[in-house]
Order: C-alpha cells, then sequence, then structure tokens
C-alpha cells in the first residue's frame, strides 16, 4: 500500500504545500499540568461515587421506614367456585321460601268461598 497523492486533487495539495514549513506546536506554560487535571477528574468522580452511594443508603432507608408503617388488614377468606354456586343457590332457595310462606299467610287471611 502506497503512500501519497491519489489523485490530481491530492497531487496539487501535496505541491502546493510541501514548501511551507510547519513548526511542531510548543506547549505553553500558562496550560495545565495533565496531572493535576487527572487527580482533579479522578476527585470529580469520586464525589459523585459518594453521592451515588448516598443516595442508595437513604433509598433503603426510605424504603425501610415506609414499610414498618405499613397496616395490613385481614381480608375476608376467598371462597371456592362451588362454594360460591352453592351460597348463590342457598339465596334463591329463601327467596322462593319467602315468597311462598308471603302467599300462604295471603291465602290464610283471605275467607274462602264457600261450596254449594
Amino acid at each position: 500500500m502506497a503512500v501519497g497523492a491519489k489523485d490530481r486533487l491530492d497531487k496539487a495539495l501535496v505541491k502546493k504545500y510541501q514548501s511551507l514549513k510547519v513548526d511542531n506546536a510548543i506547549i505553553q506554560s500558562s496550560m495545565v499540568d495533565p496531572n493535576k487535571m487527572m487527580e482533579t477528574m479522578n476527585d470529580y468522580a469520586n464525589a459523585h461515587m459518594e453521592a451515588f452511594r448516598i443516595h442508595q443508603a437513604l433509598r433503603d432507608i426510605c424504603t425501610k421506614a415506609i414499610s414498618m408503617n405499613i397496616q395490613y388488614t385481614k381480608m375476608k377468606s376467598v371462597k371456592s367456585k362451588k362454594e360460591r354456586i352453592a351460597e348463590a343457590a342457598r339465596k334463591v332457595v329463601a327467596a322462593q321460601m319467602a315468597k311462598k310462606h308471603a302467599l300462604t299467610q295471603k291465602l290464610a287471611k283471605e275467607p274462602r268461598p264457600e261450596m254449594a
């Protein structure tokens, strides 16, 4: 694999800039020391990790406090389908018996026609 210009445009650019002298960039003394920058980044990351740990601890404490304050109420026992059907049948039979009893009471109060 060859290194260099591949087409006319690249060749023209190389010809144009080959005579120019480019100096390497000089790191100025006003720049931040890389070691100090790494220490600062490390401190920033440690502060965020500590804030995350505090958040987790507070969330656990709040969850425990809420769960200790919950008051549970006893629910009725759940009936099976067979028990519910039997109960409905008992209610229907009871309603029919009440209706029959009311009808017999009504008939007992009415005078009976006499046969000739």
